[in-house]
């Protein structure tokens, strides 16, 4: 991971009326501390559960820096769990990017590295098993401002989570019925579910900026917005080349997407940012408050071109085929090798999912060699379409950001960039990166449930 200076200031989250805006980072502010401890969490008035959090917080306590500043955080472990924090997103030495990192109940660990580019990221943790620990809320929000985000009416980082309890807020095992992911029952919205979700206060002629954070471990969320629309310009907080406009956004787990939405309405009317599934408690409404102001200029530039030349033409370096089937932990073993076995008298005994690539599940997976700064490209080929229980698979990449090359063939409309992709099931997906630091970097699914059973592999960068 990388060393990001820290000036960055703490700042509150951002959803009402007299919270539009993160307190700006100030450079030498001084150093960050996280302290990670189990915590009651109120979801709704009457309604909590028990969390792990960053200082007591679901999200835990949002970070904001700017580009060049260093970054040292003090993580104190209050768990009786080992632990530690990824930095999702962030180009960082691999020793900084934090799977390799074991924070010892009662220690700690001081992160230092350097952030880079501005953007929309997040942190976690990725201690494995990682479902539990995620599911219980250790996660929040890692924000590296632009210079032009300060000429928004607002900016707003929304955070999506999703829980699986009982009525009285008690944790759940497993999976819902007939499920084979981590899905919730109660859905939230910076830690808040149904009533208790902060309105979007906004005044006619403004134009704020929202930062959306997918933090569950396998739902996918679909927003849409009523009497608006999105104008989207950022992917996993990469700009894009061009801004393109909808009323409805989706994330897969560990996606992020940046977008404007103008205040054209005036006071008195509401509108609300609705789940696909609101029934489960992810409803933000917009409120407009008294008075105008001059309409606000989108202050977005969209960027030169960084594409890699003739990279669509090129053959894919590695085509890493992406599948699910029965075996026992790190058996590597698919649905068709397990139902063999078993017919050949073999017993289901130890037999669970596991989720594989190339037919083999973590640890057996192979590794990925690459050169520092060499280019690559791999193809993401989604088999997993079999047992009447297809899936797709967002497939994450420590230590770089990608060019999203094609999508089941077929070159996107427009440049992106992303460490995160969805790979739906049945198609496939091109990417290219080139690796900054030497190192083992992580790849794999953020669905948590399949990177924890099978479905990740190593990139080795010398």
């Amino acid at each position: 991971m990388n060393n990001p200076r820290t000036g960055a200031l703490i700042s509150p989250f951002s959803l009402g009326l007299l919270a539009m805006l993160f307190i700006p980072a100030i450079a030498g502010a001084g150093n960050i501390s996280l302290e990670i401890k189990a915590a009651s969490h109120e979801l709704r008035p009457g309604f909590s559960t028990v969390v792990w959090a960053y200082d007591g917080l679901v999200p835990g306590t949002p970070i904001v820096a700017v580009p060049g500043e260093r970054m040292v955080i003090e993580v104190v472990n209050r768990l009786d769990v080992p632990t530690n924090i990824h930095w999702h997103g962030l180009n960082v030495p691999v020793e900084q990017d934090g799977p390799g990192v074991l924070i010892a109940p009662g220690g700690s660990h001081t992160y230092d590295f350097t952030v880079e580019e501005s953007g929309t990221y997040w942190y976690h943790s990725h201690q494995t098993p990682v479902l539990e620990q995620m599911d219980m809320g250790l996660y929040g929000a890692l924000i590296v401002k632009d210079p032009a985000d300060s000429k928004y009416s607002g900016d707003h980082t929304i955070v999506l989570d999703d829980w699986l309890l009982d009525a009285n807020g008690e944790r759940l095992a497993g999976t819902a019925r007939g499920g084979m992911e981590r899905l919730g029952n109660v859905e939230s919205v910076n830690g808040k579910t149904g009533s208790a979700v902060e309105p979007l206060v906004l005044k006619k002629g403004e134009l704020h900026k929202l930062r959306f954070i997918n933090a569950s471990t396998a739902a996918v969320h679909t927003l849409k917005v009523t009497g608006h629309e999105f104008r989207v310009t950022h992917t996993d907080g990469h700009a894009l080349s061009k801004p393109y406009i909808s009323d409805t956004i989706t994330l897969s787990p560990g996606e992020r997407i940046d977008a404007e939405i103008s205040a054209t309405d005036g006071f008195g009317k509401s509108f609300e940012i609705l789940s696909g599934r609101p029934r489960l408690g992810i409803r933000i409404p917009i409120a407009y408050a008294a008075g105008e102001v001059r309409t606000v200029a989108s202050p977005f530039i969209p960027p030169q071109s960084r594409a890699f030349a003739g990279i669509f033409e090129r053959a894919p370096d590695e085509v890493l085929v992406l599948n699910s089937g029965m075996g026992s932990p790190g058996s590597g073993g698919t649905m068709m090798s397990s139902m063999m076995g078993m017919m050949m008298g073999g017993s289901a005994a130890g037999m669970g999912m596991v989720w594989t690539i190339n037919g083999k599940a973590y640890p057996n997976t192979d590794p990925i060699s690459v050169k520092v700064g060499q280019t690559v490209k791999l193809r993401f080929k989604n088999e997993d379409t079999m047992g009447g229980h297809p899936m797709d698979h967002p497939i994450h990449l420590h230590g770089a950001y990608f060019q999203v090359v094609s999508i089941d063939g077929a070159a996107p409309d427009r440049e992106i960039w992303k460490d995160t992709i969805n790979v739906p099931a049945g198609k496939f997906v091109d990417i290219a990166f080139v690796m900054q630091y030497p190192g083992e970097w992580m790849l794999h699914c953020h669905i948590i449930d399949h990177e924890d059973n099978g479905m990740l592999t190593v990139v080795d960068a010398r």
